[in-house]
């Protein structure tokens, strides 16, 4: 089997190369599923209709493919044309039309094509879906696969009669031939053969019309009931999204079809296909969602829909500008919500999520610009990060606070009218924007896309005998070793402590032009109790408090009296723990006061969060923490007021139960709610209580089709060394866990009490590393993330897991997580010998 690493991969000298030599017209592609019903094979005919500039210059087409036979301009190509991944080209002149026969039998790969057989309907279902970002269109169909050379595309698909397809454009016709269906697709606008796709499958499908555009939703049959109770709010949600987008962006979305479509083991949240959005599964809610699942799937509903503008009908040239176009993505995402739908406090859930893993990943080894050299179509790859994601948004609201959100928005607009259907850079970017609002923006972006790290902010008070202030001044303490100064817009928040309760005197902008930064309005004021940096969250930075600020925020931090003041106490005492400078009882302690408290969804669930992350993965091995935090959890299970809230409250408290009587005072709350009770079952075999018989009854009342996993989840929570066996040799061995399910599967399995029968299995860990290498990245990937070891580990281990990290052989987006699991093991240690 070849893998990811033995393939050719476009280099950027390569894709300049191409892009100057090439213009390429359209895509006539037919695609052949049949074989794909009972087994991997893959038939595809790529015409390709394009101009070669250079006269007599040779070039190549990217193919991966078993076999593939060529014509160009009629004629045959020799079969040693093709080297299994690219096809080479004769010297080229003018106008041409080539056309590439391929067949694939590597769709078992799980890249670029997908195939998924469910057993959750009793039948076998059997879904095909793509997925092509960055460069995996080649492994369905011979195409120029880079960003910039675009085409109109038109598809043809063949497929099993009892399957719906799905495509980018509304399908034209749909015929019957026997056993088989053809699908034919209109004319795609000129797209980069990334954002193509193509859906296959026995789906349920419900449609709605919107605004003359006709939605449609579309799930495997065993979610079409979860898909039926969700189709509403998911409609509403996106009408409201093209709504905002067409009229902010002032271009509105040209086609009427817009489908979306969850996929089974669907490896990450979603992609952003023009027209076709593909999904994750997971997101059709099972169970009642917490406040924070709901904000996730409304931000990423919106994510997908901006790049429908970002991303696919203005294109970034290369792959250094991926970060832009994620970082775009997810502040469009975040403003719509805010300004468009209910999901108003979309940017305290973003800080409690993308931001707060954007700051971690910027504390750690990976660090890196925002803005990166991308040598090769695969280290593109390896830009994923939550730096792309968490920081680049961050940045992006904060160039929208400097220029002015009118001016941003107008630059939006000119940058989608100036370069519909072509390439753009962040250079055009920025000087549409700059021009919009008469600055020069280059000197912004030396500072914060050029340079790595996040500045430090404190405050520095000069208090006179009469009590009043002679200077407050925010000062700035920026990375080691970089060049450029960062300007950040924020506001100074100054509270007077009022029977206990902070109270907001003043909420002040400042503009750090200097590395301490008077705040203007202060001089000759009455010393505050309190003056909180950052407090609205519009900048990237680490707050750092002093002593008494800090005592302030820990005894009086849960009566501020804005919630985004709340969630940024919570991110402040996060970073200190983090950073050594803050025990886990004192950030657990202030936890149990705020959450009776907290009446903001977002800042509670984040606390819950939080507060169980630290009980137990940072506090050691002693139980008083969670005992105390799990009983303040029940008792805000008992006085929530919605089932969201009543769910996040006993998820929290079943994770923090260490014994068998606190489960049992669980089972009556925990009732009939089927992920409560998975999770119930799974605490219980934690503490030794493993129940047979209550995992056979929820697998029967368990309509989820992936209710299979949650069993496993179980066996992994099970001390018993025969468990933790099994489990490892289902991921490892049988390879038969997807990768959306070992998030769970990982929590469960290091389990802090069971560090005696755990100590094997970092070293072997390490160990499996290598016989990953088969798999395809978004399986290394989850692999990484969600099965790194965090108990029974020496405190040699994070040496020895980031040294595993150069190994020969491994991805580098697994080299670079691997990296980062290992430097924040670290700090989990030195947490736990502070507990």
């Amino acid at each position: 089997m070849q893998t990811d690493r033995q393939e050719a991969t476009l280099s950027v000298a390569e894709a300049r190369h191409r892009a100057a030599a090439l213009t390429v017209h359209r895509y006539d592609v037919d695609l052949d599923l049949t074989g794909l019903l009972d087994g991997p094979v893959l038939h595809s005919r790529s015409t390709v209709s394009f101009t070669a500039r250079h006269p007599g210059e040779a070039t190549f087409i990217d193919v991966i493919a078993d076999t593939a036979d060529a014509w160009l301009d009629g004629v045959a190509l020799a079969p040693g044309a093709f080297d299994g991944e690219r096809l080479h080209l004769p010297p080229l002149d003018g106008e041409h039309r080539l056309e590439v026969a391929a067949t694939m039998t590597r769709t078992g790969q799980r890249a670029g094509i997908h195939r998924t057989v469910d057993s959750g309907d009793g039948d076998g279902d059997v879904y095909v879906w793509t997925s092509f970002e960055p460069d995996d269109a080649r492994r369905v169909f011979a195409c120029f696969d880079q960003p910039d050379l675009k085409a109109v595309f038109a598809f043809t698909v063949h497929a099993p009669h009892a399957w719906s397809v799905v495509s980018n454009s509304a399908a034209a016709s749909c015929t019957d031939a026997g056993t088989t269906r053809t699908w034919v697709f209109e004319d795609t606008p000129r797209l980069s053969p990334y954002v193509t796709a193509v859906c296959a499958g026995p789906f349920h499908e419900v449609r709605r019309s919107v605004d003359g555009y006709e939605l449609r939703l579309l799930s495997r049959r065993s979610l079409a009931s979860h898909l039926d109770e969700q189709a509403g709010e998911l409609f509403d949600l996106t009408g409201r999204g093209l709504r905002f987008f067409n009229d902010r962006f002032a271009s509105p979305f040209p086609q009427r079809t817009y489908t979306q479509v969850f996929c089974p083991d669907f490896p990450g949240a979603a992609m952003e296909n023009w027209g076709c959005v593909a999904w994750s599964d997971r997101y059709l809610h099972r169970t009642v969602p917490t406040a924070a699942e709901r904000y996730d799937r409304a931000v990423v509903l919106l994510h997908e829909m901006a790049h429908q503008w970002f991303g696919d009908l203005v294109t970034l040239r290369w792959w250094d500008d991926l970060w832009l176009n994620e970082s775009f993505a997810d502040w469009a995402a975040l403003w719509a919500a805010e300004q468009a739908t209910a999901y108003t406090g979309a940017w305290r859930w973003f800080l409690g999520s993308r931001k707060e893993d954007g700051y971690t990943e910027d504390a750690g080894p990976g660090t890196h610009p925002i803005h990166q050299d991308i040598a090769t179509a695969a280290d593109a790859k390896a830009a994923f990060d939550m730096i792309t994601y968490g920081k680049g948004a961050s940045l992006l609201r904060q160039l929208a606070e400097y220029v002015g959100e009118a001016a941003f928005v107008a630059g939006l607009a000119r940058y989608f009218a100036d370069h519909a259907y072509g390439n753009a850079t962040l250079t055009d970017l920025l000087a549409a924007v700059g021009g919009a609002a008469g600055r020069d923006l280059s000197g912004w972006a030396d500072g914060w896309l050029r340079t790595a790290g996040t500045d430090v902010l404190t405050v520095a008070c000069e208090t006179g005998p009469d009590g009043r202030y002679r200077e407050v001044a925010v000062t700035t303490t920026p990375p080691p070793d970089r060049p450029a100064r960062r300007v950040h817009r924020l506001t100074a928040g100054v509270y007077d402590l009022r029977d206990d309760r902070p109270v907001r005197r003043h909420r002040l902008p400042v503009e750090t032009t200097a590395a301490t930064q008077p705040i203007a309005g202060l001089a000759g004021q009455p010393a505050a109790d309190l003056i909180l940096i950052n407090d609205d969250d519009l900048t990237f930075a680490r707050v750092r408090p002093d002593a008494a600020s800090l005592k302030l925020l820990l005894g009086h931090g849960r009566h501020l009296p804005g919630a985004d003041s709340r969630a940024l106490t919570r991110i402040i005492l996060w970073h200190l723990l983090e950073d050594g400078l803050l025990a886990p009882a004192d950030l657990i302690g202030y936890a149990a006061g705020a959450l009776p408290l907290e009446t903001d969804p977002i800042v509670r669930d984040d606390l819950l969060r939080t507060s169980v992350a630290v009980a137990v993965d940072w506090a050691g091995p002693a139980v008083e923490a969670r005992e105390h935090l799990g009983a303040a959890c029940l008792a805000l299970a008992g006085r929530a007021g919605d089932a969201a809230a009543r769910t996040a409250a006993l998820q929290a408290a079943i994770a923090l139960a260490t014994t068998a009587d606190r489960l049992a005072e669980l089972d009556g709350p925990a009732g009939d709610s089927i992920d409560l009770r998975w999770r119930w079952l799974t605490r219980l075999a934690a503490v030794g209580r493993h129940d047979p018989a209550g995992v056979e009854r929820q697998l029967r009342r368990d309509p989820d089709p992936d209710a299979i996993h949650s069993a496993l989840t179980v066996r992994a929570a099970s001390p018993e060394p025969a468990a933790k066996e099994e489990v490892w040799r289902a991921v490892f061995g049988e390879r038969r866990v997807p990768p959306s399910a070992l998030r769970p599967i990982g929590r469960a399995f290091w389990d802090p009490a069971h560090a005696d029968v755990l100590r094997p299995y970092p070293e072997r860990f390490l160990g499996e590393l290598a016989s990953l290498g088969a798999s395809h990245l978004s399986v290394t990937l989850a692999v990484v993330r969600h099965l790194f070891p965090r108990h029974g580990v020496d405190a040699g281990f994070p040496a020895r897991a980031a040294a595993a990290a150069g190994r020969p052989g491994m991805p580098p987006m697994a080299a670079k997580n691997l990296q980062a699991r290992a430097a924040v093991l670290v700090r989990m240690l030195r947490a736990r010998a502070q507990a």
